[in-house]
């Protein structure tokens, strides 16, 4: 019968990612996908258990290895040099993250996302990058090699998940969904006026009520930052948290879990003021119809 070797370099580096608070799983030999036979069920597999590991790797000595970061763990999966190369020039921190070279000569990027955030692991926000880890999405890593000979190669050694750095905070913005435009609320005031600034909220927390099962925090997220980006007009930070945080407790949004998603949306929407367009025109029949109730008062509206 096949044993693990003592010393088999896919073993020890399980172990090691496992120790450092990573859940592993065994690759099929030569490729990136999970191995059928010891792990039928693929990720929901992935394990740190010292005995399940060894057992693994004594049934398959050649297979590969795959990472899972937790939740708060972010893997930005960049699939050519020229993409890195451009990321590295724009975000300078990145330099210092732990970092692994692909056989593509692309690189996996291991962040920390912020207490609070939540990123789709199926939507491409950057060209040329995917959004792994998070609890989602595993990678392959170190010693792995495929069948072509090609391998893994960690550039900056990998750290426990606590120790990752953040994501730079102008990266982050470029992964999350855009805030919506005030423009999709027609108000018949212009401006930053009070008035507009409440119907703009209302309409936010309208769309946070209603928002589905499994979108719920991302939208909390995206008309967090929208509604925190209407204060430097002048609504009062305090009247969005409350408003907002009604909304998402509406959805079914855990209380602790809304909190934390408006603590750092208030955070960033407050430094990053939302652009207000004026409002459209108003629809014929509604100006006729103001205009026929102001005459008594001498007003009309264009």
């Amino acid at each position: 019968m096949r044993t693990a070797q003592p010393h088999s370099s896919a073993l020890v580096a399980a172990q090691a990612y496992a120790a450092m608070g990573y859940r592993v799983l065994p690759l099929a030999p030569g490729e990136k996908r999970p191995h059928g036979g010891l792990v039928p069920r693929g990720l929901k597999e992935a394990s740190r258990d010292p005995a399940t590991l060894e057992a693994w790797w004594r049934a398959c000595p050649e297979a590969g290895v795959g990472i899972l970061a937790p939740e708060g763990g972010l893997v930005l999966d960049v699939d050519q040099g020229e993409v890195w190369e451009a990321l590295r020039r724009d975000f300078p921190e990145l330099e210092a993250a732990p970092r692994q070279r692909t056989p593509k000569r692309g690189v996996h990027l291991f962040l920390r996302l912020p207490e609070g955030v939540k990123l789709s692991a199926s939507v491409r926000a950057l060209e040329g990058v995917d959004l792994r880890g998070m609890g989602r999405a595993y990678v392959v890593a170190a010693p792995t090699r495929l069948a072509d000979g090609r391998g893994y190669t960690w550039e900056v050694p990998l750290t426990p998940p606590e120790a990752l750095p953040p994501v730079p905070r102008d990266l982050l913005l470029k992964l999350l969904p855009p805030p919506p435009p005030p423009r999709e609320v027609w108000t018949p005031v212009e401006g930053a006026s009070p008035k507009r600034l409440r119907a703009l909220l209302e309409a936010y927390c309208h769309r946070v009520a209603r928002a589905p099962e499994g979108t719920r925090h991302n939208t909390l997220l995206a008309y967090g930052l929208a509604a925190f980006g209407l204060v430097g007009h002048g609504l009062r930070p305090e009247e969005a948290e409350a408003a907002l945080l009604e909304a998402a407790l509406a959805s079914g949004l855990p209380e602790r879990e809304a909190r934390e998603v408006l603590r750092w949306a208030r955070e960033v929407g407050e430094a990053k003021p939302l652009p207000l367009e004026a409002s459209p025109p108003l629809p014929p029949r509604v100006r006729w119809a103001m205009n026929r109730r102001a005459r008594v008062k001498g007003v009309g509206h264009e």
